[in-house]
């Protein structure tokens, strides 16, 4: 029998949901737990800003390291110059997964070799070849100004040692940032020696050198002392991650520390000027100036170089002369030899070169002219390197000139810039010390640089300078600036009277028959009616006359006087 008020179709009544239940915290404890995670997440937020241009790396570092990565890491000896920033001394391996580093070593770069010979470009073979010269290799790589054009041979080198390892970056730096990080460091202790940035580079090649060049397995060996450096450095540098923090930014943005992506990460590390990749800006000139140290030793720690670089905008067509030169100062030692190298300078590929020139490269890639050329330099001597060529007007903007100036990894370098432009157009710009119609610019180039100068407009009237009896047929007057052609070339604009001044019993009655403008500033009118009275002033009326800019002379008419000064004997003939 059911219970009494039992229904088949009244439904069960719900059961009680179990709920995790927290424990009842007070509001001061919850107080303190906010203000906690407060402390917390404000540490990692001043962490995170105190990175500053490092937080590239923290906003991309599992773009870097997710999954398996492989990195190359070639270190340069930039007191043996070369295009990507020296010659590679050692490379390092540097591996990744899921975030974290798995492998880090370093090798002497001789351990990257070749199986055949590999025909270098030129002029290695011309500059570097002897009995036991091995043809183009790994160490020699880097031999492309824009480096990204390198990557392709500097992968297939390192690959024919390792096959199986694909290259998803490089990371590359020269041995200033070394010093510099020893520097800032405070000088480290390897197999128990001390060194600071002063003794580091002497030490260093002493070690290398100080070995039987007979002896195949210390050949081999000489360079372990760069990997045990390497270990050193790291070691102590992550207990000082603000200083070693701006020894890195700085050498990011003197190109003393750069890379390269296989991944999409390229465009930006371009975009920041960490590639150390060339890159046309729009409406623009653009100069690199870049020296390879072929055979020398260590001899660019004691080059000078200075890139003269001169523009003058007044012609039709803009005209360039750009000048290097070179200064090796004092004897060899045994560090350097006499100098060889290989200039390449980078200009637009629209520039024409003004001179035939014999005895240089010259070839154009992309949007870029190169021009290549052999140094051969005794020390305590100097040579001068001087091109001139034209850029069209459609590659510069109107009334504006910029330039971009490319520092060469690893290298130092002075560059002296001027900018003439025609006397009556006065010019403003930030990066120039303008000084009338000329803007200068001198520097030691740290970085890549872009300048920029913008013309004035033209808004004052021409004038005369000087004006003379070229004979008793023929004036010249000499304007500020160039001549309207149209108000210059009509002869009703000019009006000559004899003033009377020395000769009160003759006076000429002269006509101005013809006048044409000269050489862009000069009219030149010629005459009839004049006869020789020496030392006499002549009036002249100038009316309407205008320049290119359409500023009238001011007043309009302008009186001037020419004094003839004609000498007799001309005048008897």
């Amino acid at each position: 029998m059911q219970p009494s008020g039992y229904s088949p179709y009244t439904a069960k009544a719900p059961k009680r949901e179990k709920r995790l239940k927290m424990p009842k915290v007070s509001s001061g404890v919850k107080k303190w737990l906010l203000i906690i995670l407060g402390i917390i997440v404000g540490l990692f937020l001043i962490l995170y800003l105190s990175l500053g241009e490092l937080r590239f790396f923290a906003n991309n570092y599992f773009r870097m390291t997710w999954f398996s990565k492989n990195y190359v890491i070639i270190l340069q000896n930039n007191y043996e110059s070369r295009p990507g920033g020296g010659f590679i001394t050692a490379y390092g391996n540097l591996d990744t997964l899921f975030g974290w580093p798995t492998n880090l070593s370093f090798h002497n770069s001789y351990e990257i070799d070749t199986d055949a010979y590999v025909t270098p470009p030129y002029p290695h073979e011309e500059l570097l070849k002897n009995d036991w010269y091995e043809g183009y290799t790994f160490r020699d790589a880097n031999w492309e100004p824009n480096f990204p054009d390198a990557t392709e041979d500097l992968i297939k080198f390192y690959q024919s040692k390792f096959p199986n390892r694909d290259v998803d970056g490089i990371f590359v730096v020269n041995f200033t940032m070394i010093e510099d990080l020893v520097d800032r460091l405070g000088g480290i202790e390897l197999n128990g020696n001390k060194y600071t940035k002063d003794t580091l580079f002497s030490a260093v090649t002493h070690t290398v050198n100080d070995i039987d060049r007979h002896d195949e397995e210390a050949l081999a060996a000489r360079k372990d002392i760069l990997s045990d450096l390497a270990s050193v450095l790291i070691a102590k540098a992550k207990w000082h991650p603000y200083k070693t923090k701006s020894v890195v930014i700085n050498a990011l943005n003197n190109k003393d520390f750069y890379m390269w992506f296989e991944s999409g990460l390229q465009k930006k590390v371009v975009k920041k000027g960490w590639a150390n990749a060339f890159a046309l800006p729009e409406a623009s000139d653009f100069l690199a100036v870049n020296i390879a140290n072929l055979g020398s030793k260590k001899a660019d720690r004691y080059i000078q170089k200075e890139v003269h670089h001169y523009v003058n905008i007044t012609k039709e067509l803009p005209e360039i002369t750009t000048e290097i030169v070179i200064r090796y100062p004092g004897f060899k030692n045994n560090f350097a030899d006499d100098y060889k190298g290989y200039l390449q300078m980078v200009i637009p590929a629209e520039a024409k070169l003004v001179e035939t020139l014999l005895d240089s490269q010259i070839y154009e890639k992309e949007e870029f002219k190169l021009i290549g050329e052999k140094i051969i330099l005794p020390a305590g001597s100097k040579t001068t390197l001087a091109y001139t060529y034209t850029l069209p007007r459609a590659l510069l903007n109107t009334d504006e000139y910029k330039l971009r100036l490319i520092k060469q990894s690893g290298d130092e370098k002075y560059y002296w810039i001027t900018v003439e432009t025609a006397p009556d157009r006065l010019m403003a710009s930030e990066n120039f010390d303008v000084k009338e119609n000329r803007a200068m610019f001198f520097e030691k180039l740290e970085n890549d640089k872009d300048l920029s100068l913008s013309l004035l407009p033209d808004e004052a009237p021409p004038y005369p300078i000087e004006q003379v009896f070229d004979n008793l047929e023929s004036i010249s007057i000499y304007w500020n600036e160039p001549i309207d052609q149209a108000t210059g070339n009509d002869a009703l604009n000019y009006m000559i009277t004899d003033m009377d001044v020395m000769d009160g019993n003759t006076t000429d009655e002269i006509d101005v028959v013809y006048a044409e403008i000269i050489d862009a500033s000069v009219s030149n009118l010629e005459l009839t009616g004049v006869t020789y009275q020496n030392l006499e002033r002549y009036q002249i009326q100038l009316t309407g006359i205008r320049d290119n800019m359409g500023n009238t002379i001011d007043p309009s008419p302008k009186i001037i006087t020419v004094v003839q000064r004609v000498p007799e004997e001309e005048e008897e003939e």
